[in-house]
């Protein structure tokens, strides 16, 4: 197949690769003449400075990823032509009503990203917390601290979307991606409480911090912190059950479970442990539904209410209260910014 790939940055050419390694083509696409000229040489691809200049490379599907404020207008986009497509990870996602129209109404569908599904400790740890069963599970808590000016070493945080402004900035967009896993293990989440802060000095206006206590549906109790001042990187989280326990270091790439009979701990470790093999495995399911070779394994529904729970999360903080993830649904359409 030809796809297109929007968004020449680190997901962007991640995305080329990946599919140069599936055996397709790509087209890339950016409004920067630099990406458009680095991912020439690094992959010996067409590329497009624009939608239409895209379009004329006629692509079967697209990739979106640009940065997420700009996604809905590439959804729009493609919806309009008949182009079926995979986004990255949303920060604010439009209602399920705005993609059964558009889709009804193009025949093709857009695909929400699903990272985290397709790494081995964490299908493992759904697995083990099934077979255990949700109503044994008495907590988990979930803890995330990087550094943003790690993220992209080669340029300023201040030149790219996830330090530039606080609409698009780095610890607001890790809750939904740290909820996207939370919500495929333990359930759709129902209430928020929360706090969001600037705790370190940074020379644009945004968060680093975000607080969260999450009452899921199920009746678990739970806490969420994303923190991006954290120089010395992690990714823990506990998992508190009847008679287990479990630990994950996703830093660390292990998954150990306590056995309260037994009385000791045992260790699955994926280490040495390439990331990169997750996003191929993502790309890969994008391709097989759109061949019909198998389904994807995520909806825009579970996508919707990621990112609800992030604006029930802000809401909790202006307000300094609990709040209901089906109020903070009818708070924003995902199409304009908050």
């Amino acid at each position: 197949m030809r796809f297109g790939v929007v968004g020449l940055g680190s997901m962007g050419q991640r995305r080329v690769r990946d599919l140069l390694a599936l055996g397709h083509e790509v087209v890339g696409c950016d409004a920067r003449p630099d990406r458009n000229e680095r991912a020439r040489a690094r992959f010996g691809i067409e590329t497009a400075s624009d939608w239409e200049a895209i379009r004329r490379a006629k692509p079967e599907a697209m990739v979106v990823a640009v940065p997420p404020d700009q996604h809905v207008a590439w959804y729009a986009r493609c919806f309009e032509v008949g182009l079926p497509f995979f986004s990255e990870a949303n920060i604010l996602t439009p209602t399920v009503e705005w993609f059964v129209e558009r889709e009804a109404g193009s025949g093709v569908r857009g695909y929400p990203s699903a990272t985290w599904r397709f790494h081995s400790l964490l299908a493992e740890l759904r697995e083990q917390v099934q077979g255990i069963g949700l109503d044994q599970v008495r907590s988990v808590h979930c803890r995330y601290g990087g550094y943003l000016p790690s993220w992209h070493p080669w340029e300023s945080y201040a030149e790219f979307y996830a330090g530039s402004r606080r609409q698009t900035c780095a610890a607001r967009e890790m809750v939904p991606f740290e909820l996207e896993w939370l919500c495929w293990v333990f359930g759709p989440v129902r209430a928020v409480c929360a706090l969001h802060d600037r705790r370190a000095e940074w020379i644009t206006e945004i968060d680093d911090t975000y607080l969260l206590l999450l009452e899921f549906e199920s009746g678990l109790k739970g806490t969420l912190s994303v923190e991006l001042h954290q120089v010395a990187p992690f990714r823990i989280s506990r998992v508190s059950c009847r008679r287990h326990s479990f630990l994950l270091d996703l830093q660390a790439h292990e998954l150990k479970r306590f056995d309260l009979e037994q009385d000791r701990w045992q260790t699955r470790s994926a280490a040495p442990f390439d990331f990169e093999q997750v996003y191929l495995a993502e790309i890969t399911a994008f391709v097989n539904a759109l061949t019909r070779t198998a389904p994807y394994p995520k909806t825009w529904a579970e996508d919707r209410h990621l990112s609800s729970v992030l604006v029930a999360a802000e809401e909790s903080w202006r307000r300094r209260a609990w709040v209901d993830i089906k109020e903070a649904d009818g708070l924003y359409d995902g199409l304009q910014p908050i």
